[in-house]
């Protein structure tokens, strides 16, 4: 019973996107877990690194119900995120981090409804994660209060893919972590 809940939420989350509306918090939760399920699935059935890229574009898209981060209707490579939010126009920089002003503008826009990511710009494939819905929590790491965030990490990395972690488990420094907004 449960199962069919959860396609009905799904279904209905995924008809609100087709017609541009943002999903409230219930459709978010439901999606981001269906999606780490589904990454996790994919991951396991990979063949090789190129395997499984687009969820990081995907999860961005559907849990904010935007339709783009697409090229010809496909979902980009988590590395061609950054170009293309630069080429496209609509994404915002809100700054680097530690600031820990930038990470509580950071935090505050994301429950307020907008769509907000944080790249790493000194990783040569521009690694990306979604920051999601939540409060700032301490990071002995960063030494600030940093925003939750859920990730999905290429097929054949060591690391796993996460949902509602700090954004410091998927970067130990914020040394060229930069924060973007679609407005």
């Amino acid at each position: 019973m449960r199962e069919i809940l959860k396609i009905v939420i799904v279904s209905f989350a995924l008809a609100l996107y087709s017609c541009g509306t943002t999903p409230n918090d219930e459709e978010k939760r439901v999606t981001i877990t269906t999606l780490e399920e589904e990454y996790k699935a994919c991951i396991a059935d990979a063949q090789s690194n190129n395997d499984c890229k687009t969820f990081t574009a995907r999860a961005i898209c559907e849990y904010n119900g935007l339709t783009d981060l697409k090229e010809n209707g496909i979902y980009i490579e988590y590395h061609k995120i950054y170009d293309f939010i630069l080429k496209e126009g609509s994404w915002e920089s809100l700054g680097f981090a530690p600031n820990q002003a930038v990470m509580n503008e950071v935090q505050e826009m994301v429950n307020e409804g907008y769509a907000v990511i944080a790249i790493n710009t000194k990783d040569k494939h521009k690694f990306t994660v979604l920051i999601i819905k939540g409060e700032l929590k301490k990071s002995g790491k960063w030494n600030a209060n940093v925003p939750s965030c859920a990730a999905f990490f290429p097929a054949k990395s060591s690391l796993e893919a996460f949902i509602n972690k700090t954004i410091n488990y998927a970067w130990s420094k914020p040394d060229g972590i930069e924060f973007f907004v679609k407005r």
